[in-house]
């Protein structure tokens, strides 16, 4: 009986293709099967044109080095800008033309064999494209379903020869159930220490943060936009950046309008780091937030 089963499941998995199959219901019988085992289907499954894309995604650490040691701006494309381009919202920031426009142009940018040694790095999910470290996260359902659903997107838009940042370095805590997080804050915190700085963030951004991970700046200065919708004024929020000093260190803290921001801004001779969750990650990590689903969803929404 066993071996006929397993037979019968070789079968269908051999006339199949697991992501094609997306949300049938052959899908549905899949959510059966434990994520793990899952997990596995998906690594093995070499033959599929997403694995087999292969592209150069920096590691971690390797991300937080380059960071460092080439002092590049950088404009991070997660979830959140992706669902922007494809005409979607998101929590910080309902779908606007204007902003999805200019989002696709620079994230295409990469596509672009002229613009392969910029200084503007481009940053997306190691997590997208590898499935190494899908053991280790919180929350495997969301990666998966979204790798799933948006796969030929997640291609079109992805260029082998480029050398990416890793998104993820922003929110390391809030994805993994274990990790070295005390080494990843402390090697993340040499980006800025001792640097003159200014955060342009959320104006309720830093409310409830006991923690502040900016604390090792040689000074920090603080301008503020609206925690959400911040596209509606760009132009006011570009304005007052132009104005800061371009000794210091830009961070920006204000969902996808951040990731423009950047870009913008690094073409002006600034160094801009679109930073995401970093401030939130750090503060949770020190207060010893419990890692579920709960908390991770709370830590995505809106402040």
């Amino acid at each position: 009986m066993v071996l006929k089963t397993l037979y019968k499941n070789l079968k269908f998995l051999c006339k199949n293709d697991l992501w094609d199959l997306k949300r049938t219901s052959e899908w549905a019988s899949l959510d059966k099967i434990p994520e793990i085992r899952k997990m596995r289907l998906f690594k093995e499954m070499q033959q599929h044109k997403l694995l087999s894309l292969k592209p150069n995604i920096l590691s971690y650490d390797e991300s937080i080095d380059y960071i460092i040691n080439s002092k590049c701006s950088l404009c991070r494309f997660g979830d959140g800008e992706f669902n922007q381009i494809m005409g979607g919202s998101e929590p910080f920031q309902k779908n606007n033309p204007v902003l999805t426009q200019r989002l696709k142009e620079i994230l295409m940018t990469c596509l672009d064999s002229s613009d392969l040694n910029s200084n503007i790095r481009i940053a997306i999910s190691r997590l997208y494209y590898n499935f190494s470290d899908w053991n280790n996260l919180i929350f495997p359902r969301f990666f998966e379903e979204f790798v799933v659903s948006n796969e030929n997107f997640l291609v079109e838009v992805c260029n082998p020869k480029y050398t990416y940042i890793s998104t993820e370095i922003s929110q390391l805590y809030h994805i993994f159930k274990e990790y070295d997080f005390a080494s990843y804050f402390g090697h993340i915190k040499e980006i800025w220490k001792d640097r003159d700085i200014a955060i342009i963030c959320g104006d309720r951004i830093f409310n409830n943060i006991e923690n502040n991970i900016f604390d090792c700046a040689k000074s920090t200065e603080y301008i503020y936009a609206p925690t959400t919708e911040a596209f509606n004024q760009y132009d006011e929020i570009l304005d007052k950046a132009k104005k800061i000093s371009k000794e210091k260190l830009v961070i920006a803290i204000l969902g996808p309008t951040a990731t423009l921001l950047a870009w913008d801004l690094s073409l002006c001779g600034y160094q801009i780091l679109d930073f995401g969750h970093i401030a939130q990650d750090y503060d949770s990590f020190l207060k010893k937030e419990n890692q579920n689903i709960k908390t991770v969803t709370d830590f995505f929404d809106k402040d």
